[in-house]
């Protein structure tokens, strides 16, 4: 990867509605240049995909903010975050450092719902404990990664 592969993956970033034209001219080379490297990205498996951004508190939906720590043993991190990943909820599962094993970040439709999640958390074999978090305000969410 390069820094013209850097380049087109953040127009992409930026608006993935925009066309290869559109994104060469922004980046100053040709259509079939930006159509190729997309197309050679998207098969390496940096690209996995499209989607749009929503306003979740718009649409009344809480965020879920759940620290876990899990049971020791044998492959106990992978199976839990798995049957974590598999919730609808969940938008968000990181293997991670710290006093915690996973980090989970959950978009919710209500309050009720929230509490349901973390219930079904809680039932996960191989759960251990768990530190559960409300969203109050959000002042800032991206998905776009730091090229």
């Amino acid at each position: 990867m390069d820094d013209l592969d850097r380049k087109i993956l953040e127009e992409l970033q930026r608006d993935s509605r925009n066309s290869f034209t559109k994104i060469a001219q922004r980046i100053g080379v040709s259509t079939a240049t930006v159509s190729e490297r997309v197309k050679r990205l998207t098969e390496e498996g940096i690209i996995s995909g499209y989607s749009a951004v929503l306003n979740t508190s718009k649409l009344g939906m809480v965020t879920l903010i759940i620290k876990i720590k899990t049971k020791p043993g044998y492959n106990s991190i992978q199976e839990v975050g798995e049957g974590i990943a598999k919730m609808v909820e969940s938008c968000c599962v990181h293997h991670v450092t710290g006093d915690f094993d996973l980090l989970v970040i959950s978009k919710c439709i209500g309050y009720d719902r929230c509490g349901i999640v973390i219930q079904k958390i809680k039932e996960i074999e191989g759960v251990e404990s768990m530190d559960s978090e409300l969203v109050l305000k959000t002042l800032k969410e991206e998905l776009k990664a730091g090229l």
